[in-house]
């Protein structure tokens, strides 16, 4: 497996820090689009270039808003899509990861209660309760529409886009909802269920249609995290490794030392079916040293002390037998 990780704040400072805690492969992370143009996203990679990062996954890839909710766009955004992971193929980008939820707020419908939970020392975390579910948690003016029709988008969209994926030797990886539950905040969300991740992948059987394999939120759905990579080996494109501790309607995020999930057991796995795929830390709690402003879970000195544990964790199952 291959080390890699999420580039925010994307700062000088940072991608060098990146490169010294030893990560290769580098994620760009972009949740409401990317650019269609071939001299801005060569852009793109050239600057991961100079630092030595490889740019290999992009996330959450190009727009689908118009997509997932069937509006009038969808024909032309799925065409933009495919103009885009052309482009992406041939930058030497493999893994487009992405999901399905309605594109509402700016992390594409992320749901979280609270962000000053407290977990091991008083650092600041993210919680999501069900119960604190209101008006206010997200606020859209989306038209719901049923979940099969959201099914009968996704089966569309995959359908046209997977050839060109397949042309451009990229893989779909699609994440789960994120809490997995359905519906939330008045809309319905389609990747709720571990059954979910089998109905898509006989859309297709092709490699292009790939899944994330989010620990947290499969550790969210209360599913068994290693029956289930077991059950996808073939199909998992790469790893969101966090932790969590609750239940699905109340949780929080934790160190991944701490918490619902064996960490240490989950990495074993992976090497166990000899995975070849990309893993990253995903939403670590805010330490004390943190300073600098990012994005809710992306503090720097948090998803540090998870890199290294990460790295520890792989050199040592790889010098077993």
């Amino acid at each position: 497996m291959k080390l890699s990780m999420v580039a925010v704040p994307l700062s000088d400072d940072y991608l060098h820090t990146l490169k010294q805690v030893g990560i290769d492969h580098v994620v760009h992370y972009q949740m409401q689009d990317l650019p269609e143009s071939w001299d801005e996203l060569k852009a793109i990679r050239d600057r991961y270039d100079r630092f030595g990062l490889a740019w290999k996954i992009a996330e959450s890839g190009p727009a689908i808003d118009q997509i997932v909710m069937g509006k009038a766009g969808a024909k032309a955004q799925t065409e933009r899509y495919k103009r885009i992971v052309g482009h992406l193929g041939q930058l030497g980008v493999d893994t487009i990861v992405y999901n399905f939820m309605p594109q509402v707020g700016e992390d594409a419908m992320v749901v979280r209660t609270s962000f000053d939970a407290q977990t091991r020392g008083g650092a600041k975390t993210s919680r999501f309760r069900l119960a604190d579910v209101n008006a206010e948690t997200v606020k859209h003016r989306e038209t719901p529409i049923p979940r099969e029709q959201m099914w009968d988008n996704l089966e569309k969209f995959l359908r046209d886009v997977i050839p060109a994926a397949e042309a451009a030797g990229l893989r779909l990886a699609m994440h789960p909802d994120d809490p997995p539950l359905s519906p939330l905040c008045g809309l319905e969300r389609i990747m709720d269920r571990e059954g979910s991740f089998d109905r898509l992948l006989s859309i297709s059987p092709s490699r292009a249609n790939a899944l994330t394999f989010c620990v947290g939120c499969f550790a969210e759905l209360g599913a068994d995290v290693l029956q289930l990579i077991e059950r996808h080996r073939e199909r998992i494109a790469c790893v969101h490794l966090r932790n969590i501790a609750g239940t699905p309607q109340d949780f929080i995020e934790t160190f991944p030392d701490e918490g619902n999930v064996d960490l240490p057991a989950v990495v074993r796995k992976l090497q166990e079916i000899k995975f070849s795929g990309y893993v990253r830390s995903d939403h670590a709690p805010q330490l004390a040293t943190d300073r600098d402003p990012t994005p809710e879970g992306y503090g720097v000195q948090g998803h540090l002390y998870t890199i290294g544990y990460l790295r520890g964790l792989m050199q040592s199952y790889r010098s077993q037998p």
